[in-house]
This record gives C-alpha cells, sequence and structure tokens, in this order.
C-alpha cells in the first residue's frame, strides 16, 4: 500500500509540475503544434507534409530522389 500511495504522489507531483506552464499562462493554451497554424514553423521555411505533396505533383514531380536530377 505504501509503494502504491508513494507512485500515486510522484505522479501527482509530475502532471502538475508540467501543467504549471499551462496554468501559469494568461490564455492557458497549450501550445500549437500543427505545422500549418505554428507560426515559427512557417517563418523557418518548414510546411505541412500534405501541402509540399501538393506543390510537388503540381510541379509534376513525386519527390522521390530519381526526380531530383535531370538525366
Amino acid at each position: 500500500m505504501t509503494v502504491f500511495l508513494l507512485s500515486l504522489g510522484l505522479l501527482l507531483l509530475g502532471v502538475l509540475g508540467m501543467s504549471i506552464t499551462i496554468i501559469a499562462r494568461k490564455n492557458g493554451r497549450f501550445p500549437e503544434y500543427s505545422v500549418g497554424h505554428n507560426r515559427k514553423m512557417r517563418e523557418r521555411g518548414i510546411r505541412c507534409p500534405k501541402q509540399e505533396e501538393s506543390m510537388l505533383l503540381k510541379k509534376g514531380t513525386n519527390g522521390n530522389c530519381c526526380n531530383c536530377r535531370k538525366a
């Protein structure tokens, strides 16, 4: 029983520790991880894989290495 309570206490402490940043923020939201919605990723030129695939299809390539260089 003591091991259970100890592990439960450590688990609660870990969850609380990870949630402090969310609780302490003004808006209390998770950071945006979706590439299409994250401003910092867009500034670095990182695009959504779906968007990159559609761009390659419009160019007529499929993104494989055999299409990278012309023979």
